[in-house]
């Protein structure tokens, strides 16, 4: 029996699909404005897409490591995520050492597809609208919270 795409992708772990789409939509962004320029192409499109790939990856990594995290202490948690943290970092300026070293694409256009995973970030609350409308979703309305009863609520200056 075949599964509709919108099934699979309500499968997956919706800030981390958000995230992700908002990092291919930077990629293409990216591709597109290089286009007009007279630098070589090929090479600007392998270093950014490499880059991005790099930010595929991390963002997944450190979706993983911050799901293992909420089962630690809080000591192991905070060491699991140093570790990762540590080791997304190494991973990327390997990247861009071979990357300036084997010279197969640009370091700067690497670089830029590195930071996709900040952009993707930042687009989130984009990429969270189109998938409610994808879905056919809508978030609750936040409701305020009542306070118990017998305890008054507690001034900022006590």
């Amino acid at each position: 029996m075949e599964m509709a795409l919108t099934d699979r992708l309500k499968r997956l772990d919706r800030t981390l699909l958000e995230l992700i789409t908002g990092i291919c939509v930077f990629g293409l962004a990216c591709q597109s404005a290089a286009l007009p320029f007279s630098i070589n192409q090929v090479k600007f499109a392998t270093g950014l897409w490499m880059g991005i790939l790099i930010a595929f990856f991390s963002a997944v990594h450190m979706w993983r490591s911050l799901n293992k995290a909420f089962m630690c202490d809080e000591k192991s948690a905070a060491r699991l995520l140093a570790g990762g943290y540590l080791m997304r970092y190494l991973i990327t300026g390997v990247f861009l050492v071979v990357l300036f070293y084997t010279n197969a694409g640009y370091v700067l256009a690497g670089f830029l597809g590195v930071m996709g995973i900040k952009a993707g970030a930042y687009l989130q609350p984009v990429t969270h609208k189109f998938y409610n409308w994808i879905f056919h979703e809508k978030d609750p309305v936040p409701q305020p919270v009542s306070e118990e009863e017998g305890e008054p609520a507690k001034s900022m200056e006590e």
